[in-house]
């Protein structure tokens, strides 16, 4: 008699091969797909992050360039082109402060006499010359004012151009004093008329309001300029502005030779505002010529990997295209269909770009003269021109993808 096996283990062993079948066969599939997945998903991360680094420096790059087109054109509040700046360097030569008054007086007396000199005045820091720029803040009435100071002669002000608005100038030998641009007497009484009032408890009456400059930073929208007498402790590092009736080229000859003769071991050097103007703007295009190259360079990796990703994506719906096209769909509807799946990394990375930008704009709302950290034009020019390039990109993928032969794709494996 032979032995029938039970037909419960039969059952038992026919689902068990049944399901090891299919777990040994689906495991190779799943993970084939898991890493498409995978492989899509970081795409779309790469994609993401290259849109948002292109976001921000194309952002970056448009408020740099409309802050330099602003520098630029806007009225730096004082003349520069005819004016030059000759410094003697007697602080270098151990002047004293009796023979910088002496050797100063003397120059300025004979510069008034040349033929086409206007006005001549002393500052201690001439106009868009010097490098390193002096703040002075102080608290008053628990707020903190930050100015920028200057020690300038009676002159100073007519040999500039800077227009006087209330009060009257600084005299000679006048002490105690100040002048103060409009915009720190609004800052320090916004309510009231600051002429006869003290600066500081005890000393400094205001006996003037003058019109805002840039004289110190071309790109400093914070116009609070305040200016005192000479002191004695400045006058050795003064430096002489002079006015001339046209170009001030021909005069440097002439100026350079009369301030080297009242003491022939000085070297004193003469420049014309108009040079620092030329340097200082060309610092502000240097960085938004950077800025705007690394924007280049960010367009083209976000060009890159979108365009590998929507590559990769087309040769994976070759065959639903082809039926999409054979069903009649017009070729709008599946470039939406495709790019639909692209729009998430796109748009979070904008908005993660505009995020990031109105924060590092803060950072360099001093280099942002003229415009606001949150300009819209910058915002949204750049957010149109990058989504333009990527749609560009975009379609060259997907127009070969509308020239496949719809039979021989239809009936390929």
């Amino acid at each position: 008699m032979s032995a029938l096996p039970d037909w419960r283990v039969l059952i038992f062993t026919a689902a068990m091969g049944f399901l090891a079948a299919i777990f040994f066969g689906m495991l190779p599939t799943l993970q084939m797909v898991q890493r498409k997945k995978q492989k899509t998903l970081w795409h779309q991360f790469v994609v993401c992050a290259q849109v948002g680094a292109s976001c921000v420096l194309l952002i970056l790059a448009g408020l740099l360039v409309r802050a330099t087109l602003h520098t630029i054109y806007t009225d730096p509040g004082f003349g520069y082109e005819q004016v030059l700046s000759l410094d003697p360097g007697l602080s270098d030569h151990g002047y004293t402060s009796a023979a910088a008054q002496n050797y100063l007086d003397q120059l300025q007396a004979r510069l008034r006499s040349v033929p086409g000199v206007i006005s001549v005045s002393i500052a201690q820091n001439p106009p868009l010359i010097n490098t390193v720029v002096m703040i002075k803040g102080f608290n008053i009435d628990g707020h903190h004012i930050t100015t920028y100071p200057n020690w300038v002669g009676p002159e100073f002000f007519q040999t500039m151009g800077i227009p006087l608005l209330r009060g009257r100038y600084m005299r000679a030998g006048e002490t105690h004093v100040v002048m103060l641009s409009e915009s720190l007497a609004r800052k320090r009484w916004p309510t009231e008329d600051p002429i006869g009032k003290e600066w500081v408890t005890g000393k400094d009456i205001v006996v003037g309001i003058v019109g805002n400059t840039r004289a110190m930073e071309l790109n400093n929208s914070d116009a609070t300029e305040i200016y005192y007498p000479p002191s004695a402790e400045s006058l050795p590092n003064m430096s002489v502005l002079i006015r001339t009736a046209g170009a001030p080229d021909g005069l440097s000859p002439t100026l350079k030779q009369i301030a080297g003769s009242i003491d022939p071991k000085l070297f004193p050097a003469l420049t014309p505002l108009k040079a620092g103007f030329i340097k200082s703007i060309g610092q502000v295009k240097q960085i938004a010529t950077i800025i705007s190259l690394l924007g280049s360079i960010a367009i083209f990796l976000a060009v890159v990997g979108l365009l590998g990703l929507v590559t990769y994506a087309v040769s994976q719906r070759t065959k639903e295209i082809a039926i999409r096209l054979a069903l009649g769909a017009s070729r709008a509807e599946i470039f939406s269909a495709v790019l639909h799946r692209f729009a998430w990394p796109v748009l979070i990375g904008l908005v993660a770009g505009v995020i990031m930008t109105a924060g590092l704009s803060q950072i360099l709302r001093r280099g942002l003269y003229g415009i606001s950290g949150l300009d819209p034009i910058s915002y949204l020019g750049a957010m149109a021109l990058l989504v333009a390039i990527l749609a560009t990109a975009a379609l060259l993928p997907i127009r070969r993808a509308f020239q496949i032969n719809i039979a021989r794709t239809l009936h390929s494996d």
